[in-house]
């Protein structure tokens, strides 16, 4: 009697909450973009200041991101021509590839000038269009939000220690052990990649003849584009001055500062599950909404409370800004037509990247009349535009 209600329980427990199942194709791409991302994080906090070591001015360091942002920009247009004709596996590996010279471009430079191609292939990132093709086809429907979101946590898990790993290799022999070690994870990412399968192919383009279909899938690429592109250039406004802002207004210290990054890592991590849920339980843009809502929340908490935990509190919760990413590819992705699915996710990485360029220079502008001006104007942005899809949820 016993065994029988305990089965009965489980059944339905099965039946109420079903698992996510990832194919293994998505198993290795996410285990190869948590090596690469724990690579990366061992460098990436520490490369501002190295740049400076080899005599680049704060100009010259300008100069060289804004080449890494450009590429950033441009190379997903490529990736979206490619996914659609090539086979997707390869895109992915040949992208990993191009990456794996720049951590030892790093590590033998003796002077900045030295590093402009390093820092064109650093922001090449074709890649990636084809690993959300690859997610939005071996994923049922109801559970893509969710996926995108595993693949969102596999980033955020590989950067949530490395870059005190590397800050203290750094302290100890040098600068130059951790990009070699470096290079080694981003080899390792790689080899993961080697054993995924083909996609079988995608389904022909529909052929439809009428212009004005065409021409209303378009307007919706632009109106879902310009929307996204507009969120991301807020979230960008901020990020980056939120831990100068914690230092000189607050006075926190460089040991909490270390801890409140560790809590937006663990947050990227919660809510790149949490979200996704969200997105597959109710809808992609409910999903987005609530993202913008904890973003709000946690811009508003920093902005106005020193107090360490409630600024550890808010620090985890602006771990939500870091799904955005994954939000958008999902969104566009599925809506995408047939046969088109790698451009519209490009097309949408490619203007969010390219919009949101001037964000930290107008962010830094903001900062500089008053500090609080940053994180008001960011805060209004992004309840614009969450009102604003709100009324117009047909996006």
């Amino acid at each position: 009697m016993s065994n029988h209600i305990a089965n009965r329980l489980n059944s339905q427990l099965k039946t109420r909450l079903p698992k996510l199942s990832v194919s293994k194709n998505l198993k290795l791409i996410f285990f190869s973009c948590f090596v690469f991302a724990f690579g990366d994080g061992l460098f990436t906090y520490l490369l501002p200041v190295y740049l400076n070591q080899l005599n680049a001015s704060p100009t010259d360091v300008g100069m060289l991101y804004a080449v890494y942002y450009l590429s950033l920009g441009i190379t997903p247009l490529l990736g979206g021509l490619l996914a659609d004709r090539f086979d997707n596996r390869k895109i992915i590996i040949t992208g990993s590839l191009l990456w794996i010279p720049v951590p030892l471009a790093l590590a033998i430079a003796t002077n900045w000038t030295q590093l402009w191609l390093p820092m064109i292939l650093y922001g090449t990132f074709f890649g990636s269009t084809s690993i959300c093709i690859f997610i939005i086809r071996s994923t049922p429907p109801e559970k893509t939000m969710q996926t995108f979101g595993l693949w969102s946590a596999s980033v955020a898990f590989g950067y949530v220690f490395s870059p005190m790993i590397g800050g203290a290799i750094a302290a100890a022999i040098g600068k130059q052990p951790v990009f070699l070690l470096a290079a080694c994870l981003y080899i390792t990412s790689v080899l993961p990649l080697i054993f995924i399968n083909n996609l079988p192919k995608a389904e022909p383009k529909i052929q439809t003849a009428p212009t004005a279909h065409k021409f209303s899938d378009f307007k919706k690429l632009i109106i879902l584009c310009g929307f996204f592109s507009l969120i991301i250039f807020a979230i960008s406004l901020i990020n980056p001055l939120i831990s100068q802002y914690m230092h000189e207004v607050y006075n926190q210290n460089v040991f909490n500062l270390g801890v409140f990054g560790a809590a937006t890592s663990f947050g990227w991590i919660f809510f790149s599950f949490t979200i996704g849920k969200i997105g597959d339980k109710y809808s992609k843009m409910s999903a987005m909404l609530s993202s913008i809502a904890i973003c709000i929340l946690s811009f508003s908490l920093i902005s106005t409370i020193n107090n360490f935990s409630l600024l550890f509190v808010a620090s985890f919760l602006s771990g939500a800004s870091k799904c955005m990413f994954g939000l958008v590819w999902a969104i566009t992705g599925s809506a995408a037509p047939q046969g088109y699915t790698g451009r519209w996710i490009s097309i949408s990485q490619a203007s969010i990247h390219l919009v949101s360029f001037g964000a930290p220079i107008i962010g830094g502008i903001l900062y500089e009349i008053s500090p609080y001006l940053a994180f008001v104007t960011t805060i209004l942005l992004l309840a614009s535009l969450a009102l604003l899809a709100t009324f117009k949820r047909r996006l």
